[in-house]
Order: C-alpha cells, then sequence, then structure tokens
C-alpha cells in the first residue's frame, strides 16, 4: 500500500454548479443537466438509527406536512445540527427506491435543502426508478477479455477523457501537461473499472504538448498503432485556448474500411462527430489547428 496516497473529499462540484444553473434558469436542458450527472452519483443522506445495525434517514417535513428525502451533494451542505448519528452515503438509484417505498410516504427528495433546496417530486423519481429497473433488468452482454479491453479503451478514448477535458477545462490540461503519460494511462486505467483487467502502462502512450500560440495550446496523445482496431483511434489532440478557455477534442480514428483514417471529433455534450478522411500525418496538426480556432467547440459553419 502506497502511504503517500491521501483521501479525496468527494464534492460534486460539476454537480451542483449544474443545481445553481438549474436554480437560475429552470430549463429542461438545465434540468436534464443536472439528472445525467446525478445518475451516477453518490449522496450523502444523515440517518438515525433504530439499532446498530438499521440507520433509518432522516426525513424533511414541510408546512404543508409533506415529507421528503433529504439528501446532499457534499458534506459541508449538512447542517451541524441537529445532528445526524449516522451518515449513508447511498448512489442516487438507491435514493430513488427509497422514495418510492409505499409505506414511507414520501412525496419527493430534496437536494441540499438549507442551500439549493432543489425539490424532486415523486412522479419525476418514478420515472427515474422505472428506468433504473429496466437497465438493471436488461440482459448482460458476454464479452472475451480482448472485447472487454476494446470496449474499455473506446470508452476512454471518447468518454473519459474527452469528459475530463471538458469538465475540468484549464486544470486538467495543465495537469497533462505536467504528467503527461502518467495522466493518461491513469485516464485508461479509469475507464476500465476494475484495474486487474487493464494490461496497459504508461509507457504504452506517448504525449506532446505544445503552446502553438497565445490562444492556443495543443496536445498530441499517440496510443501503440498496432493494438489499432476499426473504430478506436490512432492518436487524440486535445485543443485549449488561454484566452477564451475554449476546449475540444479531436480524433485520428482507424476506419472499417482497409488502411481507412477518419477525423473525429468529441463535442462538450458527448456528440462523436466524423469530419471525413484524416489527412495525411504531415497535413494533420494544421487541419487540427483550423478546426480548435472556428465557430463553437471547433465545428465548421
Amino acid at each position: 500500500m502506497d502511504e503517500n496516497k491521501t483521501t479525496v473529499e468527494i464534492t460534486n462540484e460539476n454537480l451542483e454548479k449544474a443545481i445553481q444553473a438549474y436554480i437560475d434558469e429552470r430549463t429542461p436542458d438545465n434540468l436534464g443537466n443536472v439528472l445525467n450527472l446525478l445518475r451516477p452519483t453518490k449522496l450523502y443522506v444523515p440517518a438515525m438509527l433504530k439499532a446498530p445495525d438499521q440507520p433509518l434517514p432522516c426525513f424533511l417535513k414541510n408546512n404543508e406536512g409533506e415529507q421528503y428525502l433529504a439528501v446532499y451533494t457534499n458534506k459541508n451542505q449538512i447542517p451541524p445540527e441537529p445532528k445526524a448519528q449516522a451518515l449513508l452515503h447511498m448512489p442516487f438509484p438507491a435514493c430513488n427506491s427509497l422514495v418510492m417505498k409505499q409505506d414511507l410516504q414520501l412525496l419527493g427528495m430534496v437536494l441540499n435543502p438549507f442551500s439549493h433546496n432543489l425539490v424532486l417530486k415523486k412522479e419525476l423519481i418514478g420515472k427515474l426508478h422505472e428506468a433504473d429497473i429496466k437497465l438493471a433488468n436488461t440482459k448482460k452482454v458476454k464479452m472475451t477479455p480482448e472485447q472487454f479491453a476494446n470496449y474499455a479503451r473506446g470508452q476512454a478514448e471518447f468518454g473519459t477523457l474527452p469528459v475530463h477535458l471538458f469538465q475540468e477545462g484549464e486544470d486538467f490540461v495543465n495537469r497533462l501537461c505536467e504528467g503527461r503519460e502518467e495522466v493518461i494511462d491513469e485516464v485508461f486505467r479509469e475507464s476500465f473499472g476494475d484495474t486487474r483487467l487493464y494490461r496497459g502502462s504508461k509507457s504504452d502512450y506517448d504525449v506532446m504538448a505544445l503552446d502553438i500560440a497565445e490562444d492556443l495550446t495543443l496536445i498530441r496523445v499517440d496510443v501503440p498503432e498496432d493494438t489499432v482496431i476499426p473504430s478506436l483511434c490512432f492518436r487524440m489532440y486535445l485543443t485549449f485556448d488561454p484566452i477564451t478557455k475554449k476546449t475540444c477534442y479531436f480524433t485520428i480514428e482507424k476506419g472499417k474500411e482497409r488502411n481507412s483514417r477518419l477525423l473525429g471529433q468529441v463535442t462538450e455534450d458527448g456528440k462523436h462527430i466524423v469530419h471525413g478522411d484524416a489527412p495525411v500525418e504531415g497535413a494533420e496538426l494544421q487541419k487540427i489547428m483550423e478546426l480548435a480556432r472556428t465557430t463553437e467547440d471547433g465545428l465548421t459553419s
């Protein structure tokens, strides 16, 4: 065990920003963003103890006598008084299941009741709960270790890495410029979930960071070319504008046709776009620079 490692307190900062954005402007898109961030999140739930091994979550009652499950995005949101006897760390779907228990007669869930005070009514919770049940009942597809490795690698290239870039922005760019191959190795390891199935190492990757100009930092990430199969990447480009703080993410992908290479892009909302055939490697960098400096998200108009 590495004694120098420290425990990182989960804060759910991106979720809290999304909640505040929805409170400021209650649009369907903003609500959807909150729910998308909630789905994989664990929330803090204060509880009292019926017995040493029987915690009972605390409920909040409004002036009309309606009860709601109180949940918190981080410990700092929880008031010091009244002090709970236990603090549960529950996945959001588990919170939904609790709200839907008929005997508890809850009318919904309230997020950070003493700050954001965002109420999710039982009708909405019910729809999310039904979706959770359907997902849990979906027949699992069996994969060989090689198929899983390719799947997890695709998750890293088209999901985990761009998500880090778009959510953390300049902080991630700085971390990547400093840690280079070690950071990329961490990202790929994260996508495998069970790290026992991950066979990569930082020596597999080649990261080059370039300060092209005042308005453009570019990071090129290469993976071993002999491991690339169709739909995976030969390399990825992460771009950052230090002035506007705009980030873009581009890919050089192996196409399904023989010797086919495609120029792709992942946008901030997770959309995968293919711009067509990738330019020859000598012209590749110039094309990425042009796209990064065009309209919003690097997309040409």
